[in-house]
């Protein structure tokens, strides 16, 4: 799979299913990443991986913001350990530092196979996402 070209591809859905997106880190053989906003409604990023060396099937991952780990306590941290053997298709994750401020961010994230990918996947995805945030998260 030319992993360049499919990145375009991405690219092009994420424009018009976003209402923003941004490029994070540009397309390679490695992948790409991008940031996107749902208006007010939820904001993550998409992310296309090689996984060359260990998987060696390309993937795509679809995430949404839960917020900086910053505002996270470790006893929260530790019921979120709990939730996530809850949660279905999804998990959470915290990514490494990001931008100028070197934020770190509590993600709900979803992944499948690179070929499986359309506008109606990352729809699906992200309404599957939300979906959990609203059950396992608004309380919280």
């Amino acid at each position: 799979m030319d992993l360049i070209k499919f990145a375009k591809e991405m690219e092009t859905v994420l424009k018009t299913a976003a209402t923003e997106s941004e490029l994070v880190s540009p397309a390679s053989e490695d992948g790409a990443i991008w940031g996107f906003e749902l208006g007010e409604d939820a904001s993550g990023f998409l992310s296309l991986e090689s996984n060359e060396g260990t998987l060696d099937v390309p993937t795509v991952t679809v995430s949404l913001s839960l917020g900086s780990i910053e505002e996270v306590s470790k006893e929260d941290l530790m019921d979120l350990l709990i939730i996530n053997g809850d949660l279905l298709g999804a998990s959470l994750t915290i990514t490494p530092p990001l931008g100028e401020e070197q934020e770190e961010f509590l993600m709900l994230q979803t992944k499948f196979v690179a070929t499986d990918f359309s506008e109606d996947m990352f729809n699906k995805s992200v309404t599957s996402l939300m979906t959990q945030m609203s059950i396992f998260f608004e309380a919280e």
